[in-house]
This record gives structure tokens, C-alpha cells and sequence, in this order.
């Protein structure tokens, strides 16, 4: 256990990650699920200025918390509505998480093991990955190891257990039910290391009640704003639906992960899988059993999101600084005063191997849908707006701006009648019939611009 931190190493790493996460942000195209939908939401909360109701394409969206859009939105407000803007969060987050990663292992094991840590999370891919795109499960993964990291620290100084718990209310307005990981995490810990009584702290009380004080605010304003929506689309759908049915197609067995991890977690999963082994053996023997938090969180962020029905790769995204804290504690111990040189060099082939194969600086995921919305725009004349008819994809929405509407059929019904308005649709739902109606101002592989006349 060390408890001096080296500063020198917090602004290395602060620079480090910055360069590998923040690079590129700003190029490319949004993905379309879920950039694009939550990079809209943001949007419409920075053009309405409303804090409470999530809106997505003029609808309620009740689908997750607000947290991350709120700082989206501000950064709209600073930036501009931009990629750059709609990713930045993310990746402030994945710099964070980098950051309590090295003070989080230097606390539990030594400098070595901690610089091992951060750097062996700086160059795994799909950590890489989601600290660079607009989506909230780095930002969890922040906040779940900055809650986590501080309990720790409580053990100790008991304030720090109240700053705990406000880390969890953050995680929760991150991405609702999953924060709950949090303090699976702790109970199991404090059981297994006989702590309990740290439960009956008053600062970690009065903690938790802030905590819950914070949630039940926006829960009651939000459920004022949205009535049923709200207990559809949010409680139900993510305390209840997701976690028993597998929902919007993506399903998935009980050993999806055990897939995603080697394929994803390059190149350090496998060297990881060993370590974790080497964990449970010390700790069965009683020896440090400071690896008993990183292996407690690691093991129940994986049992958990495997037994969750519905399965998407980046929800095992909050695994990856336990894995990296086991993995270099395992190579502080193998390789000892040289750790530091042997994970310098190691992150920078681990580095070059993602630049030049898995193209991490590579940020262009729908360019023919930012391109053709792009076009759309320049035909439109003055303040005219285009019609979105049948069309599902959220990058067309976002590309478009407030150029763009979506309409159901009864207001397209009024508006093929009209005179010169644009409307957009999905190729597959186009009817012919519509050629005498109207003039086709543009086609591609999967939608046509038409303009009524």
C-alpha cells in the first residue's frame, strides 16, 4: 500500500490520455445508435433550454437520466453543436477514469502497479473506443470507480464516505439502474473483508441520503413532466425490461462476454485472464488482499452484465479499470523496478498496433448519412424546412437540425396536398404513385427528396 502520489505521473497520464482520447473527436460522422440519438437530445435540451424533459425529435424521451446531456449541452453552448461538442464529456470522463485508475492502484498497491494501470487502460481498444464516442458508458465507468475509490479512502478518513455516495447519485443519473453495481460492489466487500459497521457511519448515512435526495428531486420533477411516458420509458423499461428480455433485437447468451472481452479488450485481455487467476489464488491463501475490491468489481460487473438478457458490447464497458488494476499489480509483481520502462515500451506498440490496425483515430461511422443529410440542406431555400416521413435513422435527424422535422402520417397526409414542401423518406416506404404527385429532388441507395407540387 502506497500513500504518497506522484504528480509528475498524474500530469503524464492527464496528457497521455488526453492525446489518445480527446484526438479526432471533433472529424468523422456520428454513429447512428447511439451518438446521434443522444447527441440530438442534448441538442434539443441546449435549443429549449429545459433540464427536465428529455425531448428527442420533438417527443418525450424518457429512456435514461439527464446528467450527460446537461454537460452536452453546455458544451454546445460553448463549442458549438458539433461532433466535437457531442463527444467531449465522454472523453473528459475516460481522462478521469484514467486518473482515479493510477490513484486507485498507487493506494491499494505501489507507484509501479498504478502507472502499469493507467497506461494498460490508455491502450486497450475498447475502453479507447467508448471514451471516444458520444454515449454514456464511460461516464458511468467514471463515476463508478471515483465512488468505489473513495469508499476506499473512507475506510480511513470517514468523509469520504459521504463523497462516495454523491459519486453513485452521478453514476445513477448516468444510466439509471446499472449505478446499483456500485453498491453490490461495496456490501460484497465489506462483508467478505468483515467492515460492515462502515455502514452505520453517520457522515456515510447522511451520504446516502444526499444521494437519494439528489435522485428523488429529478425523479418527482421528471415524473411530473412525464406522467406514464416516464414509468414506460424509463422505470419499466430499465429497472424491469432490459434486464429480463432481451430488447431491440440484441440478444445474447450467458457466454457473450466471455467473447467480447479477447475480441475487444486487445491486447491486454488475455494477460488480464492470467493475473485474475493469480488474484484468486493469493486471495484464497490470505495474501493481498488489497486485490480483493478489483476482483470483487470485476467479477460482479461481469456476472452481472452476463445474466442481463439484453447484450450490447459496450455495456461491459465499467470492467475495464478493475481489469487494468489486477493486470498491473500482475506485472509490477513480475517485473518489478523496470515495471515503469517494460509498460512504456508495451504501451507503445499496444498503441501503434490500434492506430494502424483498429484505426482509432478513425471517428467516420455514417458518412454517406452526414453527407446526403449535408446535401439535403444546401437544396433547401431560405428557412424552408424538410419533412422526415417513415425515416428512423437519428443521424439523418441530427445532420439535419433544425432543418429537419419528423411527422407522422397525419400531418404527411396535409402535407403531400400542400404546394412546395420537401419531404424526405425512407426508399422502402415510397410509393410510385407519388411521381405525379410530387418532384423528386434527390435519391439515394435508401432515401428520396421529394418536393410537392
Amino acid at each position: 500500500m502506497n500513500e504518497k502520489v506522484n504528480k509528475k505521473d498524474l500530469i503524464f497520464l492527464f496528457l497521455a490520455s488526453a492525446f489518445v482520447f480527446i484526438w479526432k473527436i471533433w472529424s468523422g460522422s456520428l454513429m447512428s445508435w447511439d451518438e446521434a440519438v443522444y447527441a440530438q437530445v442534448a441538442r434539443e435540451m441546449f435549443n429549449s433550454g429545459n433540464l427536465i424533459d428529455l425531448t428527442w425529435a420533438g417527443g418525450h424521451w424518457a429512456d435514461k437520466p439527464p446528467l450527460y446531456f446537461w454537460f452536452t449541452a453546455f458544451f454546445y453552448k460553448l463549442f458549438g453543436v458539433t461532433e466535437f461538442s457531442a463527444r467531449l464529456f465522454s472523453s473528459l470522463c475516460g481522462i478521469g477514469t484514467v486518473l482515479v485508475t493510477y490513484l486507485f492502484a498507487n493506494k491499494l498497491f505501489s507507484r509501479k502497479a498504478a502507472v502499469a494501470s493507467a497506461l494498460i487502460l490508455i491502450s486497450t481498444w475498447h475502453f479507447i473506443w467508448s471514451a471516444k464516442a458520444a454515449m454514456l458508458d464511460t461516464t458511468l465507468t467514471f463515476f463508478i470507480i471515483l465512488s468505489l475509490f473513495l469508499f476506499r479512502l473512507g475506510e480511513e478518513k470517514k468523509i469520504y464516505l459521504f463523497f462516495s455516495m454523491l459519486a453513485f447519485a452521478f453514476a445513477f443519473l448516468t444510466k439509471a439502474a446499472v449505478a446499483f453495481v456500485i453498491p453490490v460492489i461495496i456490501i460484497i466487500y465489506l462483508i467478505l473483508s468483515g467492515k460492515l459497521k462502515l455502514l452505520k457511519e453517520p457522515v456515510f448515512l447522511w451520504g446516502l441520503f444526499t444521494a437519494l435526495l439528489i435522485l428523488g428531486i429529478w425523479h418527482i420533477l421528471a415524473f411530473k413532466h412525464y406522467g406514464n411516458d416516464f414509468v414506460r420509458g424509463y422505470i419499466f423499461k430499465n429497472f424491469f425490461v432490459r434486464s429480463t428480455q432481451a430488447i431491440e433485437g440484441h440478444t445474447g447468451t450467458f457466454f457473450t462476454y466471455f467473447k467480447v472481452l479477447p475480441n475487444k479488450g486487445r491486447p491486454w485481455a488475455g494477460p488480464c485472464f492470467a493475473a485474475l487467476i493469480a488474484a484468486f489464488i493469493m486471495l484464497l491463501r490470505g495474501k493481498e488482499k488489497s486485490l480483493l475490491i478489483p476482483v470483487i468489481w470485476y467479477v460482479t460487473v461481469f456476472l452481472l452484465f452476463s445474466f442481463v438478457k439484453t447484450k450490447l458490447h459496450w455495456y461491459i464497458i465499467p470492467i475495464y479499470p478493475a481489469m487494468t488494476i489486477i493486470l498491473g499489480w500482475g506485472i509490477s509483481k513480475i517485473t518489478g523496478r523496470f515495471t515503469v520502462a517494460v509498460i512504456s515500451i508495451l504501451t507503445c506498440v499496444a498503441l501503434l498496433y490500434l492506430i494502424f490496425d483498429k484505426k482509432i483515430f478513425n471517428l467516420d461511422y455514417c458518412p454517406q448519412t452526414k453527407a446526403l443529410s449535408l446535401e439535403v440542406k444546401k437544396i433547401l431555400p431560405g428557412d424552408e424546412k424538410v419533412y422526415l416521413y417513415g425515416i428512423g435513422d437519428p443521424g439523418v435527424r441530427f445532420y439535419l437540425g433544425d432543418k429537419g422535422e419528423n411527422i407522422d402520417e397525419a400531418k404527411y397526409r396535409v402535407l403531400i396536398k400542400e404546394k412546395d414542401k420537401y419531404i424526405f423518406y425512407n426508399r422502402s416506404g415510397f410509393s410510385s404513385q407519388l411521381f405525379t404527385q410530387a418532384q423528386v429532388v434527390l435519391e439515394s441507395s435508401d432515401y428520396i427528396l421529394i418536393k410537392t407540387r
